[in-house]
């Protein structure tokens, strides 16, 4: 073999060396990595999704209620502003309560909270939670809505609604008719002050109850103006059934003496009939 040819030979033998390395070092397979494909493959964590987790509820302890889940909730969004801010800071949110009676309904907040941490009882008409010292109702619309501004009365007793709880339910049906409600949001399908179709209405004690008037005609005073809040009381109540007056002006602007009747339903007071 000449010189010149065992120099040809010889760098053809280091070229092929050369490719050789060259594809060994970019296949990930074979071969070095190069360093870049190193530093990751030793500094990148696997990827892992963390353990999921229940938020624990924010707020006052509420009992729950097993058959009404969303009770607690409701009620834990009022009990949270009543003992961050007491009475003034939920005044405004329960505008289903008459304005006269919520500063005694909610001054004793620590009763409250006391009775509302034991497990909530599903009656027939609403959820109650109770202490020795007090009980707390809260009627279905309520819960519905979110936010429960709860019935409170002594432990033990029966929870009577009052007068004046009877007055405020003919004003806030005259409101929704006289473009006057005590809040937007104050409306029959959400909040019912009609008394439901279920044969209950009996006020002259005959024994064979019927559906109230009012119910197969919920719009009967549509049209009506204006009312005299002044006007509205209480003329009658015999435990069972309430009769509300109140004067309300017409459209045309003929007055009258409007004579309510109420009796309790399924969401506290409830209409069944006007003349």
């Amino acid at each position: 073999m000449s010189s010149r040819r065992g120099i040809v030979f010889a760098s053809v033998g280091l070229f092929g060396a050369v490719l050789t390395l060259t594809a060994c070092g970019g296949d990930g397979q074979q071969g070095i990595p190069t360093e870049t494909r190193s530093a990751t493959a030793t500094t990148t964590p696997p990827a892992t999704t963390p353990p999921s987790t229940t938020p624990s509820p924010v707020g006052p302890a509420v009992g729950e209620v097993s058959t009404n889940p969303e009770a607690a909730g409701a009620l834990r969004a009022f009990l949270t502003d009543l003992d961050a801010g007491g009475v003034p800071a939920v005044t405004a949110k329960c505008w289903t309560v008459p304005p006269s009676e919520v500063p005694a309904r909610y001054s004793d907040v620590a009763s409250i909270l006391d009775a509302a941490a034991v497990p909530g009882v599903d009656g027939q008409y609403a959820v109650t939670w109770s202490s020795p010292a007090i009980t707390l109702s809260v009627k279905r619309s309520e819960i519905a809505s979110g936010y429960a501004c709860p019935a409170v009365f002594p432990g033990g007793s029966s929870g009577a609604y009052t007068d004046t709880e009877a007055e405020y339910t003919v004003e806030r049906y005259l409101g929704r008719f006289t473009g006057t409600p005590v809040n937007p949001a104050d409306l029959e399908g959400d909040y019912p002050l009609v008394c439901d179709t279920r044969a209950i209405w009996d006020p002259q004690r005959t024994g064979a109850a019927t559906t109230a008037p009012l119910a197969n005609n919920p719009g009967r005073l549509t049209g009506s103006a204006s009312y005299k809040p002044d006007s509205v009381y209480v003329a009658a109540n015999d435990g069972e059934y309430t009769t509300v007056y109140a004067d309300v002006t017409d459209v045309s602007g003929v007055e009258q003496n409007r004579i309510f009747t109420l009796t309790v339903g399924s969401n506290g007071y409830c209409i069944g009939d006007v003349v």
